[in-house]
């Protein structure tokens, strides 16, 4: 699995008689949907870098080349020197410290430190960095420590030459599930259209509009970009697989039940509202803890029936895990959703999956959504490449570091 790194840079050197498609890193891979994503723009992988060896193990029973270009090791070790020449890294670094999971330590967090081995990688390229790169995130990230870490993540692209946008999509435009992500790109492409102020979008909420008006030290280059989809064509019906009424997947009559005790009693009158249709209809459920009045804490079912499923995270305890209710002619019914629908979830319909159920949670679990990637990349990556392609981004880079 380990790449050595002089053996590493040897393999991914370009090669001539290959396609002249543009190039990526994707640094934090996880199962490679940033790849997947930007494959289905044009883009080419040239270099993968993650931890996680069963992660790994995804990503590569899926693409069959992860031998090619695959470093499964710490992004701290990853020397920039040894890295391919390309046109875009991407980083998806852990988000666990900079959301409640991680008690908002942020950057002085164990997992979202990682985000400075990517940094110190793209700074060891010198006048080969990339004109592009690229950052996701939870929204968290902009205001972890008082927005301390979201600024100190600009400069730091900045003083590697970048200059840098920041925009916000929810996979809700593009697939059924609720999952908001904060998307950073930092150019070295002069861009005559940047824009002087962030417009109020969709993409831009006020809290970033703000943050980007009371930092203008940091050197902000904003794309004009258009409106995303305002919905999903699918809903949560459309992605789910029909398994029978007997499936082993169908939790067992005592379960459900227990589960519906847990609704509170707005929940449980949504769902009886489902249970007296006479159609089957869908919703989905996190148990979550909650404060009683009586100053006790209680696991509670809450019910979400607007046809979109919530966040997938990484089943990290029984909250994590997202449970389907099925409800209609006077019945019910409730089970996990499977790893084909949380791969659906994420708009990677066909990811080949051959790993046990929890394994996949977590590989989609902390992965991204594809066709928002799809969306970056045919609205504002490939765009600004078209100005500089690889034969001049040497140029591009040296000029940004003057």
């Amino acid at each position: 699995m380990r790449s050595g790194q002089l053996k590493f840079a040897w393999r991914c050197r370009p090669n001539p008689r290959r396609s002249s498609a543009p190039r990526f890193a994707e640094f934090f891979a996880g199962i490679g949907l940033v790849r997947m994503g930007l494959e289905s723009s044009g883009w080419r992988v040239a270099y993968a870098n993650d931890i996680d060896p069963e992660k790994y193990a995804m990503y590569d029973a899926h693409f069959q080349d992860a031998d090619e270009h695959f470093d499964l090791s710490d992004v701290h070790t990853v020397a920039g020197s040894a890295l391919p020449d390309v046109d875009l890294a991407t980083a998806s670094f852990p988000c666990t410290d900079l959301s409640l999971a991680g008690a908002r330590l942020g950057f002085k967090g164990e997992h979202s430190s990682a985000f400075w081995g990517f940094v110190s990688a793209i700074r060891g390229m010198g006048a080969r960095r990339p004109p592009l790169v690229m950052l996701e995130n939870v929204v968290g990230f902009l205001t972890s420590h008082g927005g301390a870490d979201f600024r100190a993540a600009m400069e730091a692209l900045n003083e590697l030459g970048y200059a840098v946008d920041a925009f916000v999509l929810d996979a809700r435009w593009f697939v059924p599930q609720s999952r908001p992500r904060l998307f950073v790109v930092g150019s070295m492409i002069p861009d005559a259209n940047s824009l002087d102020s962030a417009p109020e979008s969709r993409i831009r909420p006020a809290l970033l509009r703000r943050f980007i008006a009371e930092h203008p030290a940091i050197r902000w280059r904003l794309r004009d970009l258009p409106e995303p989809p305002a919905r999903s064509e699918r809903l949560l019906p459309d992605i789910l697989e029909n398994l029978p009424d007997d499936a082993p997947e169908w939790w067992s009559r005592d379960r459900v039940e227990y589960l519906y005790n847990q609704f509170s009693e707005r929940h449980r009158a949504a769902a009886d509202a489902m249970i007296v249709k006479r159609r089957w209809s869908y919703a989905t459920i996190f148990r979550r803890v909650r404060m009683q009045a009586n100053g006790q804490k209680r696991s509670m079912g809450e019910l979400r029936t607007d046809g979109i499923a919530g966040c997938l995270r990484t089943p990290k305890g029984g909250s994590g895990r997202q449970i389907l209710f099925k409800a209609g002619y006077g019945r019910y019914a409730a089970r996990l959703l499977t790893p084909r629908e949380c791969a659906r979830l994420m708009g990677a319909d066909e990811f080949f999956i051959g790993v046990p159920d929890n394994q996949a949670f977590f590989g989609f679990g902390d992965a991204v959504c594809v066709p928002g990637i799809s969306w970056i990349a045919e609205h504002y990556l490939n765009p600004a490449l078209s100005s500089v392609r690889a034969g001049s981004h040497r140029a591009a880079v040296v000029g940004a570091l003057r």
